[in-house]
């Protein structure tokens, strides 16, 4: 049994932590050999088209961009597509809550693969969007006039307003670019790198029970059309 590590704890406390330790240990162990099952999966389907897309970022709002621009000089592209549809009064509070961490991980995570941010509204719907929320360095696009969202499974059907939360990756191999991984869950679909819900795993309370993070807004096209719906 290992000594007592913190202030006035007891042995018993010092006893449960050291096997919770082994838990947290083989998950950490799980999850690194998921990612390496993952990198082992064989090459998905080539790009369907080379999309073109609009430039949602401060300074360069409107401007055309193609998909395979988005690589820059990296092989390895994260294309992040969150709920905001044309209609919507404002965007999904959780996919805001995931870009929100994002774009403060952006600088890190550009050094080793290109990573984007993809909506559905209008380009100047999105950057007014990341003004409000003080994005400033992740890449943002709009898709408003792409099929890239419903042919890559980012909404319901032809619906442009029934957007969905997906991660897709992509690589480039000898010239030509294919889709590598993509989310099919939905909820939860990126948990182990959503801050929110992770950092209240280590609370005694635990996650909360409610389906959207806690946010000084309101998404009422979600509400009606995706919580509330029957």
């Amino acid at each position: 049994m290992s000594e007592p590590r913190y202030p006035n704890e007891s042995q018993e406390y010092r006893d449960a932590r050291e096997a919770l330790l082994k838990d947290e240990q083989e998950l950490v162990d799980k999850t690194k050999a998921l990612a390496e099952k993952r990198r082992g999966l064989p090459l998905g389907g080539e790009l369907k088209e080379d999309y073109v897309f609009q430039w949602a970022n401060e300074g360069k709002v409107g401007e055309k961009v193609k998909f395979s621009e988005l690589f820059g000089d990296k092989n390895s592209l994260l294309l992040y597509s969150f709920m905001f549809g044309p209609n919507w009064d404002n965007p999904c509070p959780n996919c805001t809550s995931l870009v929100d961490g994002f774009d403060r991980s952006w600088y890190g995570v550009n050094q080793q693969a290109a990573f984007v941010a993809i909506a559905k509204a209008p380009p100047e719907r999105i950057n007014a969007w990341a003004k409000q929320r003080d994005w400033s360095q992740i890449a943002l696009v709009s898709g408003f006039e792409s099929p890239y969202q419903a042919d890559y499974k980012c909404q319901e059907g032809s619906d442009d307003d029934m957007q969905l939360p997906v991660m897709h990756v992509f690589t480039k191999r000898d010239g030509k670019i294919y889709h590598f991984w993509g989310t099919e869950t939905m909820s939860n679909h990126v948990d182990t790198v959503w801050p929110f819900w992770n950092l209240m795993d280590f609370t005694p309370e635990g996650r909360p029970n409610f389906e959207t993070v806690p946010q000084k807004f309101r998404s009422k096209f979600l509400e009606e059309n995706y919580l509330n719906k029957e």
